[in-house]
């Protein structure tokens, strides 16, 4: 790796120090990350930063995570800034040159003659990864190594030529615990960054939509799979028969917290259970539960289950949840419900 007094996003390569990280150490790090000493001529930092935070629990063993992963995750919620909240990503020019990254998106949007409030979820599979592959080699270049460098080389190792970053496994452990709060401060630096190169009329409830730029409203081919392939046909809470029609999806931990969809964390319930069980978690016997049904889709068809997937990581998600503010138990029961706080 060249000298530290190389700019970040020249490095074609970095590799995060080993060392010893208090949790005061590594406040003071992400508190750097998001002060007005760091520059930001777009928001992509922001947006990267949230790749990685919504990507956390899909990273393999050795805490490994692919540019083809983060970058999905990118163009999904930049699709959405720039193409559904017409947000611009720097500041107005005089020549009003847009970025890389908006000129591939409008580009994709007309090209193929796309209807210009579409989600990025409802595009089809190949256009998609077409879309994705054009902003990783784009972004890659610039924003990979600048978000290294501003955490002062401690956030992850990575490799442009190999198009992976390795979390540094301390820095994964702060993040797992306070995930929360570090959403929070990127999402209150990103809003401000935001709100300086766009019009006022532009960014009304732009905290909100940033939370939810990645939200998926189409869980039906969940449904489908769990219902019609692995012949799930009770209510995962309270045991009811599924009535077609009356058939809910839900995130086992919350998507609030989880910020992905993924088979082994989808569970189906009534509507009654759903609507009630809301942005809760369950008793930890639930967690067994969908422990078991994990193993059986496994053992039926093991591709339906990312290989990210482990047992254990459930368990700790369902730590990692407590830990960051989850803390009302919602329990099913054959006269109602209750809920009680942990």
């Amino acid at each position: 790796m060249k000298g530290k007094t190389m700019a970040g996003y020249d490095l074609k390569e970095g590799f995060y120090i080993k060392q010893q990280l208090s949790e005061d150490k590594l406040w003071s790090i992400f508190s750097g990350m998001f002060s007005n000493k760091v520059s930001h001529d777009t928001s992509y930092k922001y947006g990267f930063f949230k790749s990685i935070l919504d990507s956390l629990y899909n990273a393999d063993d050795n805490l490994v995570l692919t540019f083809d992963q983060l970058f999905y995750k990118f163009t999904e919620i930049y699709w959405n800034l720039v193409l559904k909240h017409h947000l611009r990503q720097k500041a107005k020019t005089k020549d009003g040159r847009e970025t890389a990254l908006e000129r591939i998106l409008k580009d994709s949007l007309h090209r193929q003659e796309i209807i210009a409030d579409v989600s990025f979820e409802a595009l089809a599979d190949d256009l998609k990864v077409s879309i994705c592959h054009k902003v990783k080699m784009k972004c890659k270049e610039n924003v990979v190594g600048a978000l290294f460098r501003d955490s002062d080389d401690t956030l992850y190792s990575f490799s442009k030529k190999s198009e992976y970053i390795q979390l540094n496994p301390l820095v994964y452990a702060f993040m797992t615990k306070h995930k929360k709060i570090l959403e929070k401060m990127n999402y209150f630096e990103w809003a401000k960054y935001l709100e300086k190169v766009n019009e006022e009329s532009s960014t009304k409830n732009l905290l909100n939509n940033l939370d939810s730029i990645t939200l998926r409203s189409d869980l039906s081919i969940y449904r489908k799979i769990l219902f019609e392939e692995f012949e799930e046909h009770e209510c995962f809470y309270c045991g009811k028969e599924l009535k077609p029609g009356e058939i809910h999806v839900d995130h086992f931990i919350p998507w609030s917290f989880i910020k992905d969809d993924n088979l082994w964390n989808m569970v189906l319930s009534c509507p009654q259970c759903n609507l009630k069980k809301s942005d809760r978690l369950t008793p930890g016997v639930y967690v067994e539960n969908l422990i078991q049904r994990n193993d059986m889709i496994i053992e039926q068809n093991a591709s339906q289950i990312s290989s990210s997937y482990k047992n254990e990581k459930l368990r700790l998600i369902y730590y990692w949840a407590k830990c960051n503010g989850y803390h009302e138990i919602w329990t099913p029961g054959k006269k109602g419900y209750t809920i009680e706080k942990v």
